[in-house]
């Protein structure tokens, strides 16, 4: 009966679960009652998070592993296949960025940033629409961010990763018509997470004094969880884009489509801030 009951339940993967979208993600699929695969490098978050959820309707089931290791992704969707038997919902939210000018920008840090926001999930996408596609149904939802319609400056390399969720999922959309599986992309706007502890460092500070700037530079952010919620009421939508409050509908609806506007955000109020920020 046991078995039986859980493999009523949908199953759902999210990458990046350790901390702030993915996370709240993970936490809301599991008090709906899905079975969460979540996925992160640092297990002992995962194994966190599976233990707060203990209580809920569904179940947490942590991956600890590099995403950027293509024979870890193939592990992921063969354990998930081998334990539930199919793939609901596919999230693909793990990812980085280095807030700093492109000239600055290592070229680990180009390479790391194209290998996880954009290989990591397009693999992931690969691996799992064999078995959506044979049940006739499932859901693919990319994170991506405002940045990839209004590029600003100092986010160079990042714009571009999102750009290339942003067109990917486009083109997949297109092929998937009448199959059953649907995409949808996601674009918040900044939000209050970890992130951006690792995205940038503010006028060369370290340790705490860092940690406060990058907390100033994220305060009057999005809360992750309001993003999240706003996600799984969407979860099932047919549409491709998701735009969760008013700045990215603000920004998709108009900035985008106003060159003139978004070149005088971008490079008047956007880009001086970010500089003055970085102290460059």
């Amino acid at each position: 009966m046991k078995k039986n009951c859980e493999n009523s339940k949908r199953v759902s993967i999210v990458t990046g679960a350790s901390s702030g979208l993915g996370r709240e993600i993970a936490k809301l699929l599991c008090e709906k009652g899905h079975i969460v695969y979540v996925v992160a490098r640092r297990k002992n978050l995962l194994e966190n998070l599976k233990k707060e959820c203990s209580e809920f309707k569904g179940k947490i089931k942590p991956l600890a592993g590099d995403l950027t290791s293509a024979s870890f992704r193939e592990k992921i969707v063969s354990q998930v296949l081998r334990e539930s038997g199919k793939i609901d919902y596919l999230i693909n939210n793990a990812g980085f960025g280095k807030l700093t000018s492109f000239e600055n920008t290592d070229i680990k840090d180009i390479e790391g940033m194209y290998a996880l926001n954009v290989i990591a999930g397009e693999h992931l996408t690969q691996l799992a629409l064999p078995i959506m596609k044979k049940r006739k149904r499932g859901k693919i939802v990319n994170i991506a961010s405002v940045v990839a319609f209004v590029p600003p400056a100092y986010f160079s390399v990042y714009n571009a990763t999102k750009a290339a969720v942003f067109n990917f999922s486009k083109s997949l959309s297109y092929e998937l018509v009448d199959s059953g599986v649907s995409v949808s992309v996601l674009f918040p706007a900044r939000m209050n997470t970890p992130f951006w502890v690792v995205a940038f460092k503010c006028k060369g500070l370290k340790g705490k004094k860092h940690a406060t700037c990058a907390a100033n530079w994220s305060k009057n952010s999005v809360a992750p969880t309001r993003v999240a919620r706003y996600l799984i009421r969407k979860l099932d939508s047919q549409n491709l884009v998701l735009l969760p409050g008013f700045l990215p509908k603000f920004y998709y609806y108009v900035v985008s489509h106003i060159p003139f506007l978004n070149s005088l955000v971008m490079k008047f109020v956007v880009g001086p801030k970010t500089k003055k920020t970085l102290g460059i």
